[in-house]
């Protein structure tokens, strides 16, 4: 009974500090007038979901602020280009429809492409997130490393996102709710699990590029 009680003490812990990161994730970014705000906000939200897995620590709203803050210049820039890659991919993939019949295999391979190229995008925006040294070229390298080297990842991420999606569309209460930090969880969770068996293998092959390490100074 007490395991029970325990269990379901975690769960509504869980629930509740995601219900507030989500409301810090949405006050932050239209602070920021939404295309300024959403870079720095979401950065934040992946940094508190990552300690918030690795060590249970709970972040407050004054927390979310200073880091907030400390991350507005660099990650306000991060999010608009972020931003400008997924409208312009997305309205390039539009653009596929208008293709005469003879070219209509180019659609299935631009789709592919766009979805390769935003996966790439943001898995690059995550690492650049936790990095305690934001440096944009080891970020990349370490990025592309990640997309390709594991691709079984990617493909869980992208499911379990497509299932996210199907539940909270299917249940628009949890979308208020819970809104964008519930698909950044696994996203964390699943970039965590790529980053710490890159480690491992740099451990066996004695290898000199370090992977950016999550900040823990928030």
């Amino acid at each position: 009974m007490k395991k029970i009680q325990t269990g379901l003490f975690r769960l509504f812990t869980v629930t509740a500090y995601f219900a507030k990161l989500n409301l810090l994730w949405l006050f932050f970014t239209l602070l920021g007038l939404g295309i300024f705000g959403f870079g720095p906000a979401t950065a934040v939200t992946i940094k508190c979901l990552h300690d918030f897995r690795k060590t249970g620590h709970d972040y407050s709203a004054v927390a979310f602020w200073q880091a907030y803050k400390q991350a507005f210049r660099t990650f306000s820039l991060f999010g608009i280009g972020l931003l400008s890659t997924v409208l312009l991919l997305l309205f390039n993939l539009r653009i596929t429809h208008f293709f005469p019949t003879e070219m209509a295999w180019l659609r299935p391979v631009y789709l592919l492409l766009t979805i390769l190229l935003l996966y790439t995008a943001f898995i690059s925006f995550m690492t650049y997130a936790k990095a305690e040294q934001h440096a944009w070229k080891q970020t990349l390298y370490v990025s592309i490393f990640l997309v390709f080297r594991y691709p079984l990842q990617g493909l869980a991420l992208l499911f379990t996102w497509y299932l996210l999606f199907l539940l909270l569309t299917a249940k628009t209460s949890l979308l208020l709710v819970f809104g964008l930090v519930i698909f950044l969880f696994f996203a964390e969770f699943f970039h965590g699990q790529m980053i710490e068996k890159t480690k491992q293998l740099q451990a066996k092959r004695g290898s000199v590029h370090e992977v950016p390490e999550a900040d823990q100074s928030l």
